[in-house]
């Protein structure tokens, strides 16, 4: 999973490749332009695991799998259990 979020300002001009190399290394880096949160830039596999949590639960018969054999768990707790689910069966042969 990403390590906590760092953040730039897009009126410092920060160095694209900067972002880049920092997301690279796992941080999740959020964009602020003129006092407002624009964008996040994240680690491509956060994003990959994140599109995968969206379609399951996009699912309504992965859903219902889901509510029927677990406990329930709202918000980002769902999601990052669903992602720690992921990254252990990556880890298994």
């Amino acid at each position: 999973m990403s390590e906590p979020a760092g953040t730039v300002r897009a009126e410092d001009n920060p160095s694209l490749a900067e972002v880049a190399r920092r997301a690279e290394h796992g941080e999740t880096i959020s964009v602020i332009a003129h006092g407002e949160h624009v964008a996040d830039v994240v680690p491509s596999g956060e994003l990959d695991r994140l599109r995968e949590t969206i379609e399951v639960l996009a699912d309504p018969d992965a859903r219902r799998a889901l509510e029927d054999t677990e406990p329930v768990v709202i918000g980002r707790d769902a999601i990052n259990a669903l992602i720690a689910e992921r990254i252990e069966r990556e880890r298994q042969p």
